[in-house]
């Protein structure tokens, strides 16, 4: 009886001892690798993201959004591992201690353009002069809430028309609703926004006008960076480094990524 209990006692420790090489730490995949990042990158990410999860066989999880949302998502206390964002987001986020120094990496730098629907009269674009003529004659404008359309507002200032196409204006917060409203629109719409989010859209009815005039044109810069907090620090490090390859920069060079 004693035996028997022994011969049990001692096949229990055993099958604990597999058990626990199986579900050993060490062994256990990965957790999702968060990554935070505004909407200019995302054509560009979604081409990458699926080599390096193959090659590492780590998960990415992507959340895209307008810039000053990640940061306040950050400083309220979320923590991604990575964060792709203008410079302004990421010295903000670099000064409070939420974002290392190092590596901080630049992407490329992206800028803006003009669209209007498929089969709708092309304005033309090519001097500041021109442009100014193609808003004033325009039936609806149509940008932004994120640094696109800040900087935009001062092209109209500039260009002395704010007052004049204010109330034909519509406003959404991201670049994707101001490429879908002009594709759903009726009538002489011109759209702007960042070159990135306007390529994805023209299969599907948005015809690219051209980028504003070299004068008064705008270059967003977008940097990648680890936060201070990320449990997989190295792993983001390493999800940095694949997505600046000279190989990476031709991928997003091909959705507008200068």
């Amino acid at each position: 009886m004693v035996a028997t209990r022994r011969r049990a006692f001692a096949r229990a420790g055993l099958v604990g001892a597999l058990l626990a090489l199986v579900v050993s730490p060490g062994d256990a995949p990965a957790a999702e690798l968060a990554v935070f990042s505004a909407g200019a990158m995302e054509p560009g990410l979604r081409r990458l993201i699926p080599a390096f999860e193959r090659e590492t066989g780590q998960a990415v999880r992507l959340t895209i959004a307008v810039p000053n949302v990640l940061r306040h998502r950050v400083e309220a206390g979320e923590r991604p591992d990575v964060l792709i964002a203008p410079p302004p987001v990421v010295d903000a986020l670099t000064r409070a201690g939420l974002l290392r120094s190092e590596p901080l990496t630049v992407i490329g730098r992206v800028g803006v353009a003009v669209v209007v629907r498929e089969g709708a009269p092309v304005p033309d674009v090519s001097t500041p002069d021109a442009l100014r003529r193609a808003l004033l004659e325009s039936e609806s404008l149509v940008f932004n809430r994120a640094s696109t359309g800040t900087y935009f507002e001062k092209v109209l200032e500039r260009l002395g028309i704010s007052d004049a196409v204010r109330a034909r204006t519509t406003r959404y917060p991201d670049g994707n609703a101001v490429m879908e409203h002009v594709i759903r629109g009726p009538g002489r719409e011109i759209g702007i926004g960042p070159i990135t989010e306007i390529r994805p859209h023209e299969a599907k009815g948005l015809r690219f006008v051209g980028p504003l005039p070299a004068s008064i044109q705008n270059y967003t810069a977008y940097l990648a960076g680890v936060l201070a907090k990320s449990p997989a620090a190295d792993r983001a490090a390493g999800f940095i480094r694949h997505i600046t390859t000279p190989a990476a920069r031709a991928e997003f060079a091909v959705t507008g990524v200068e």
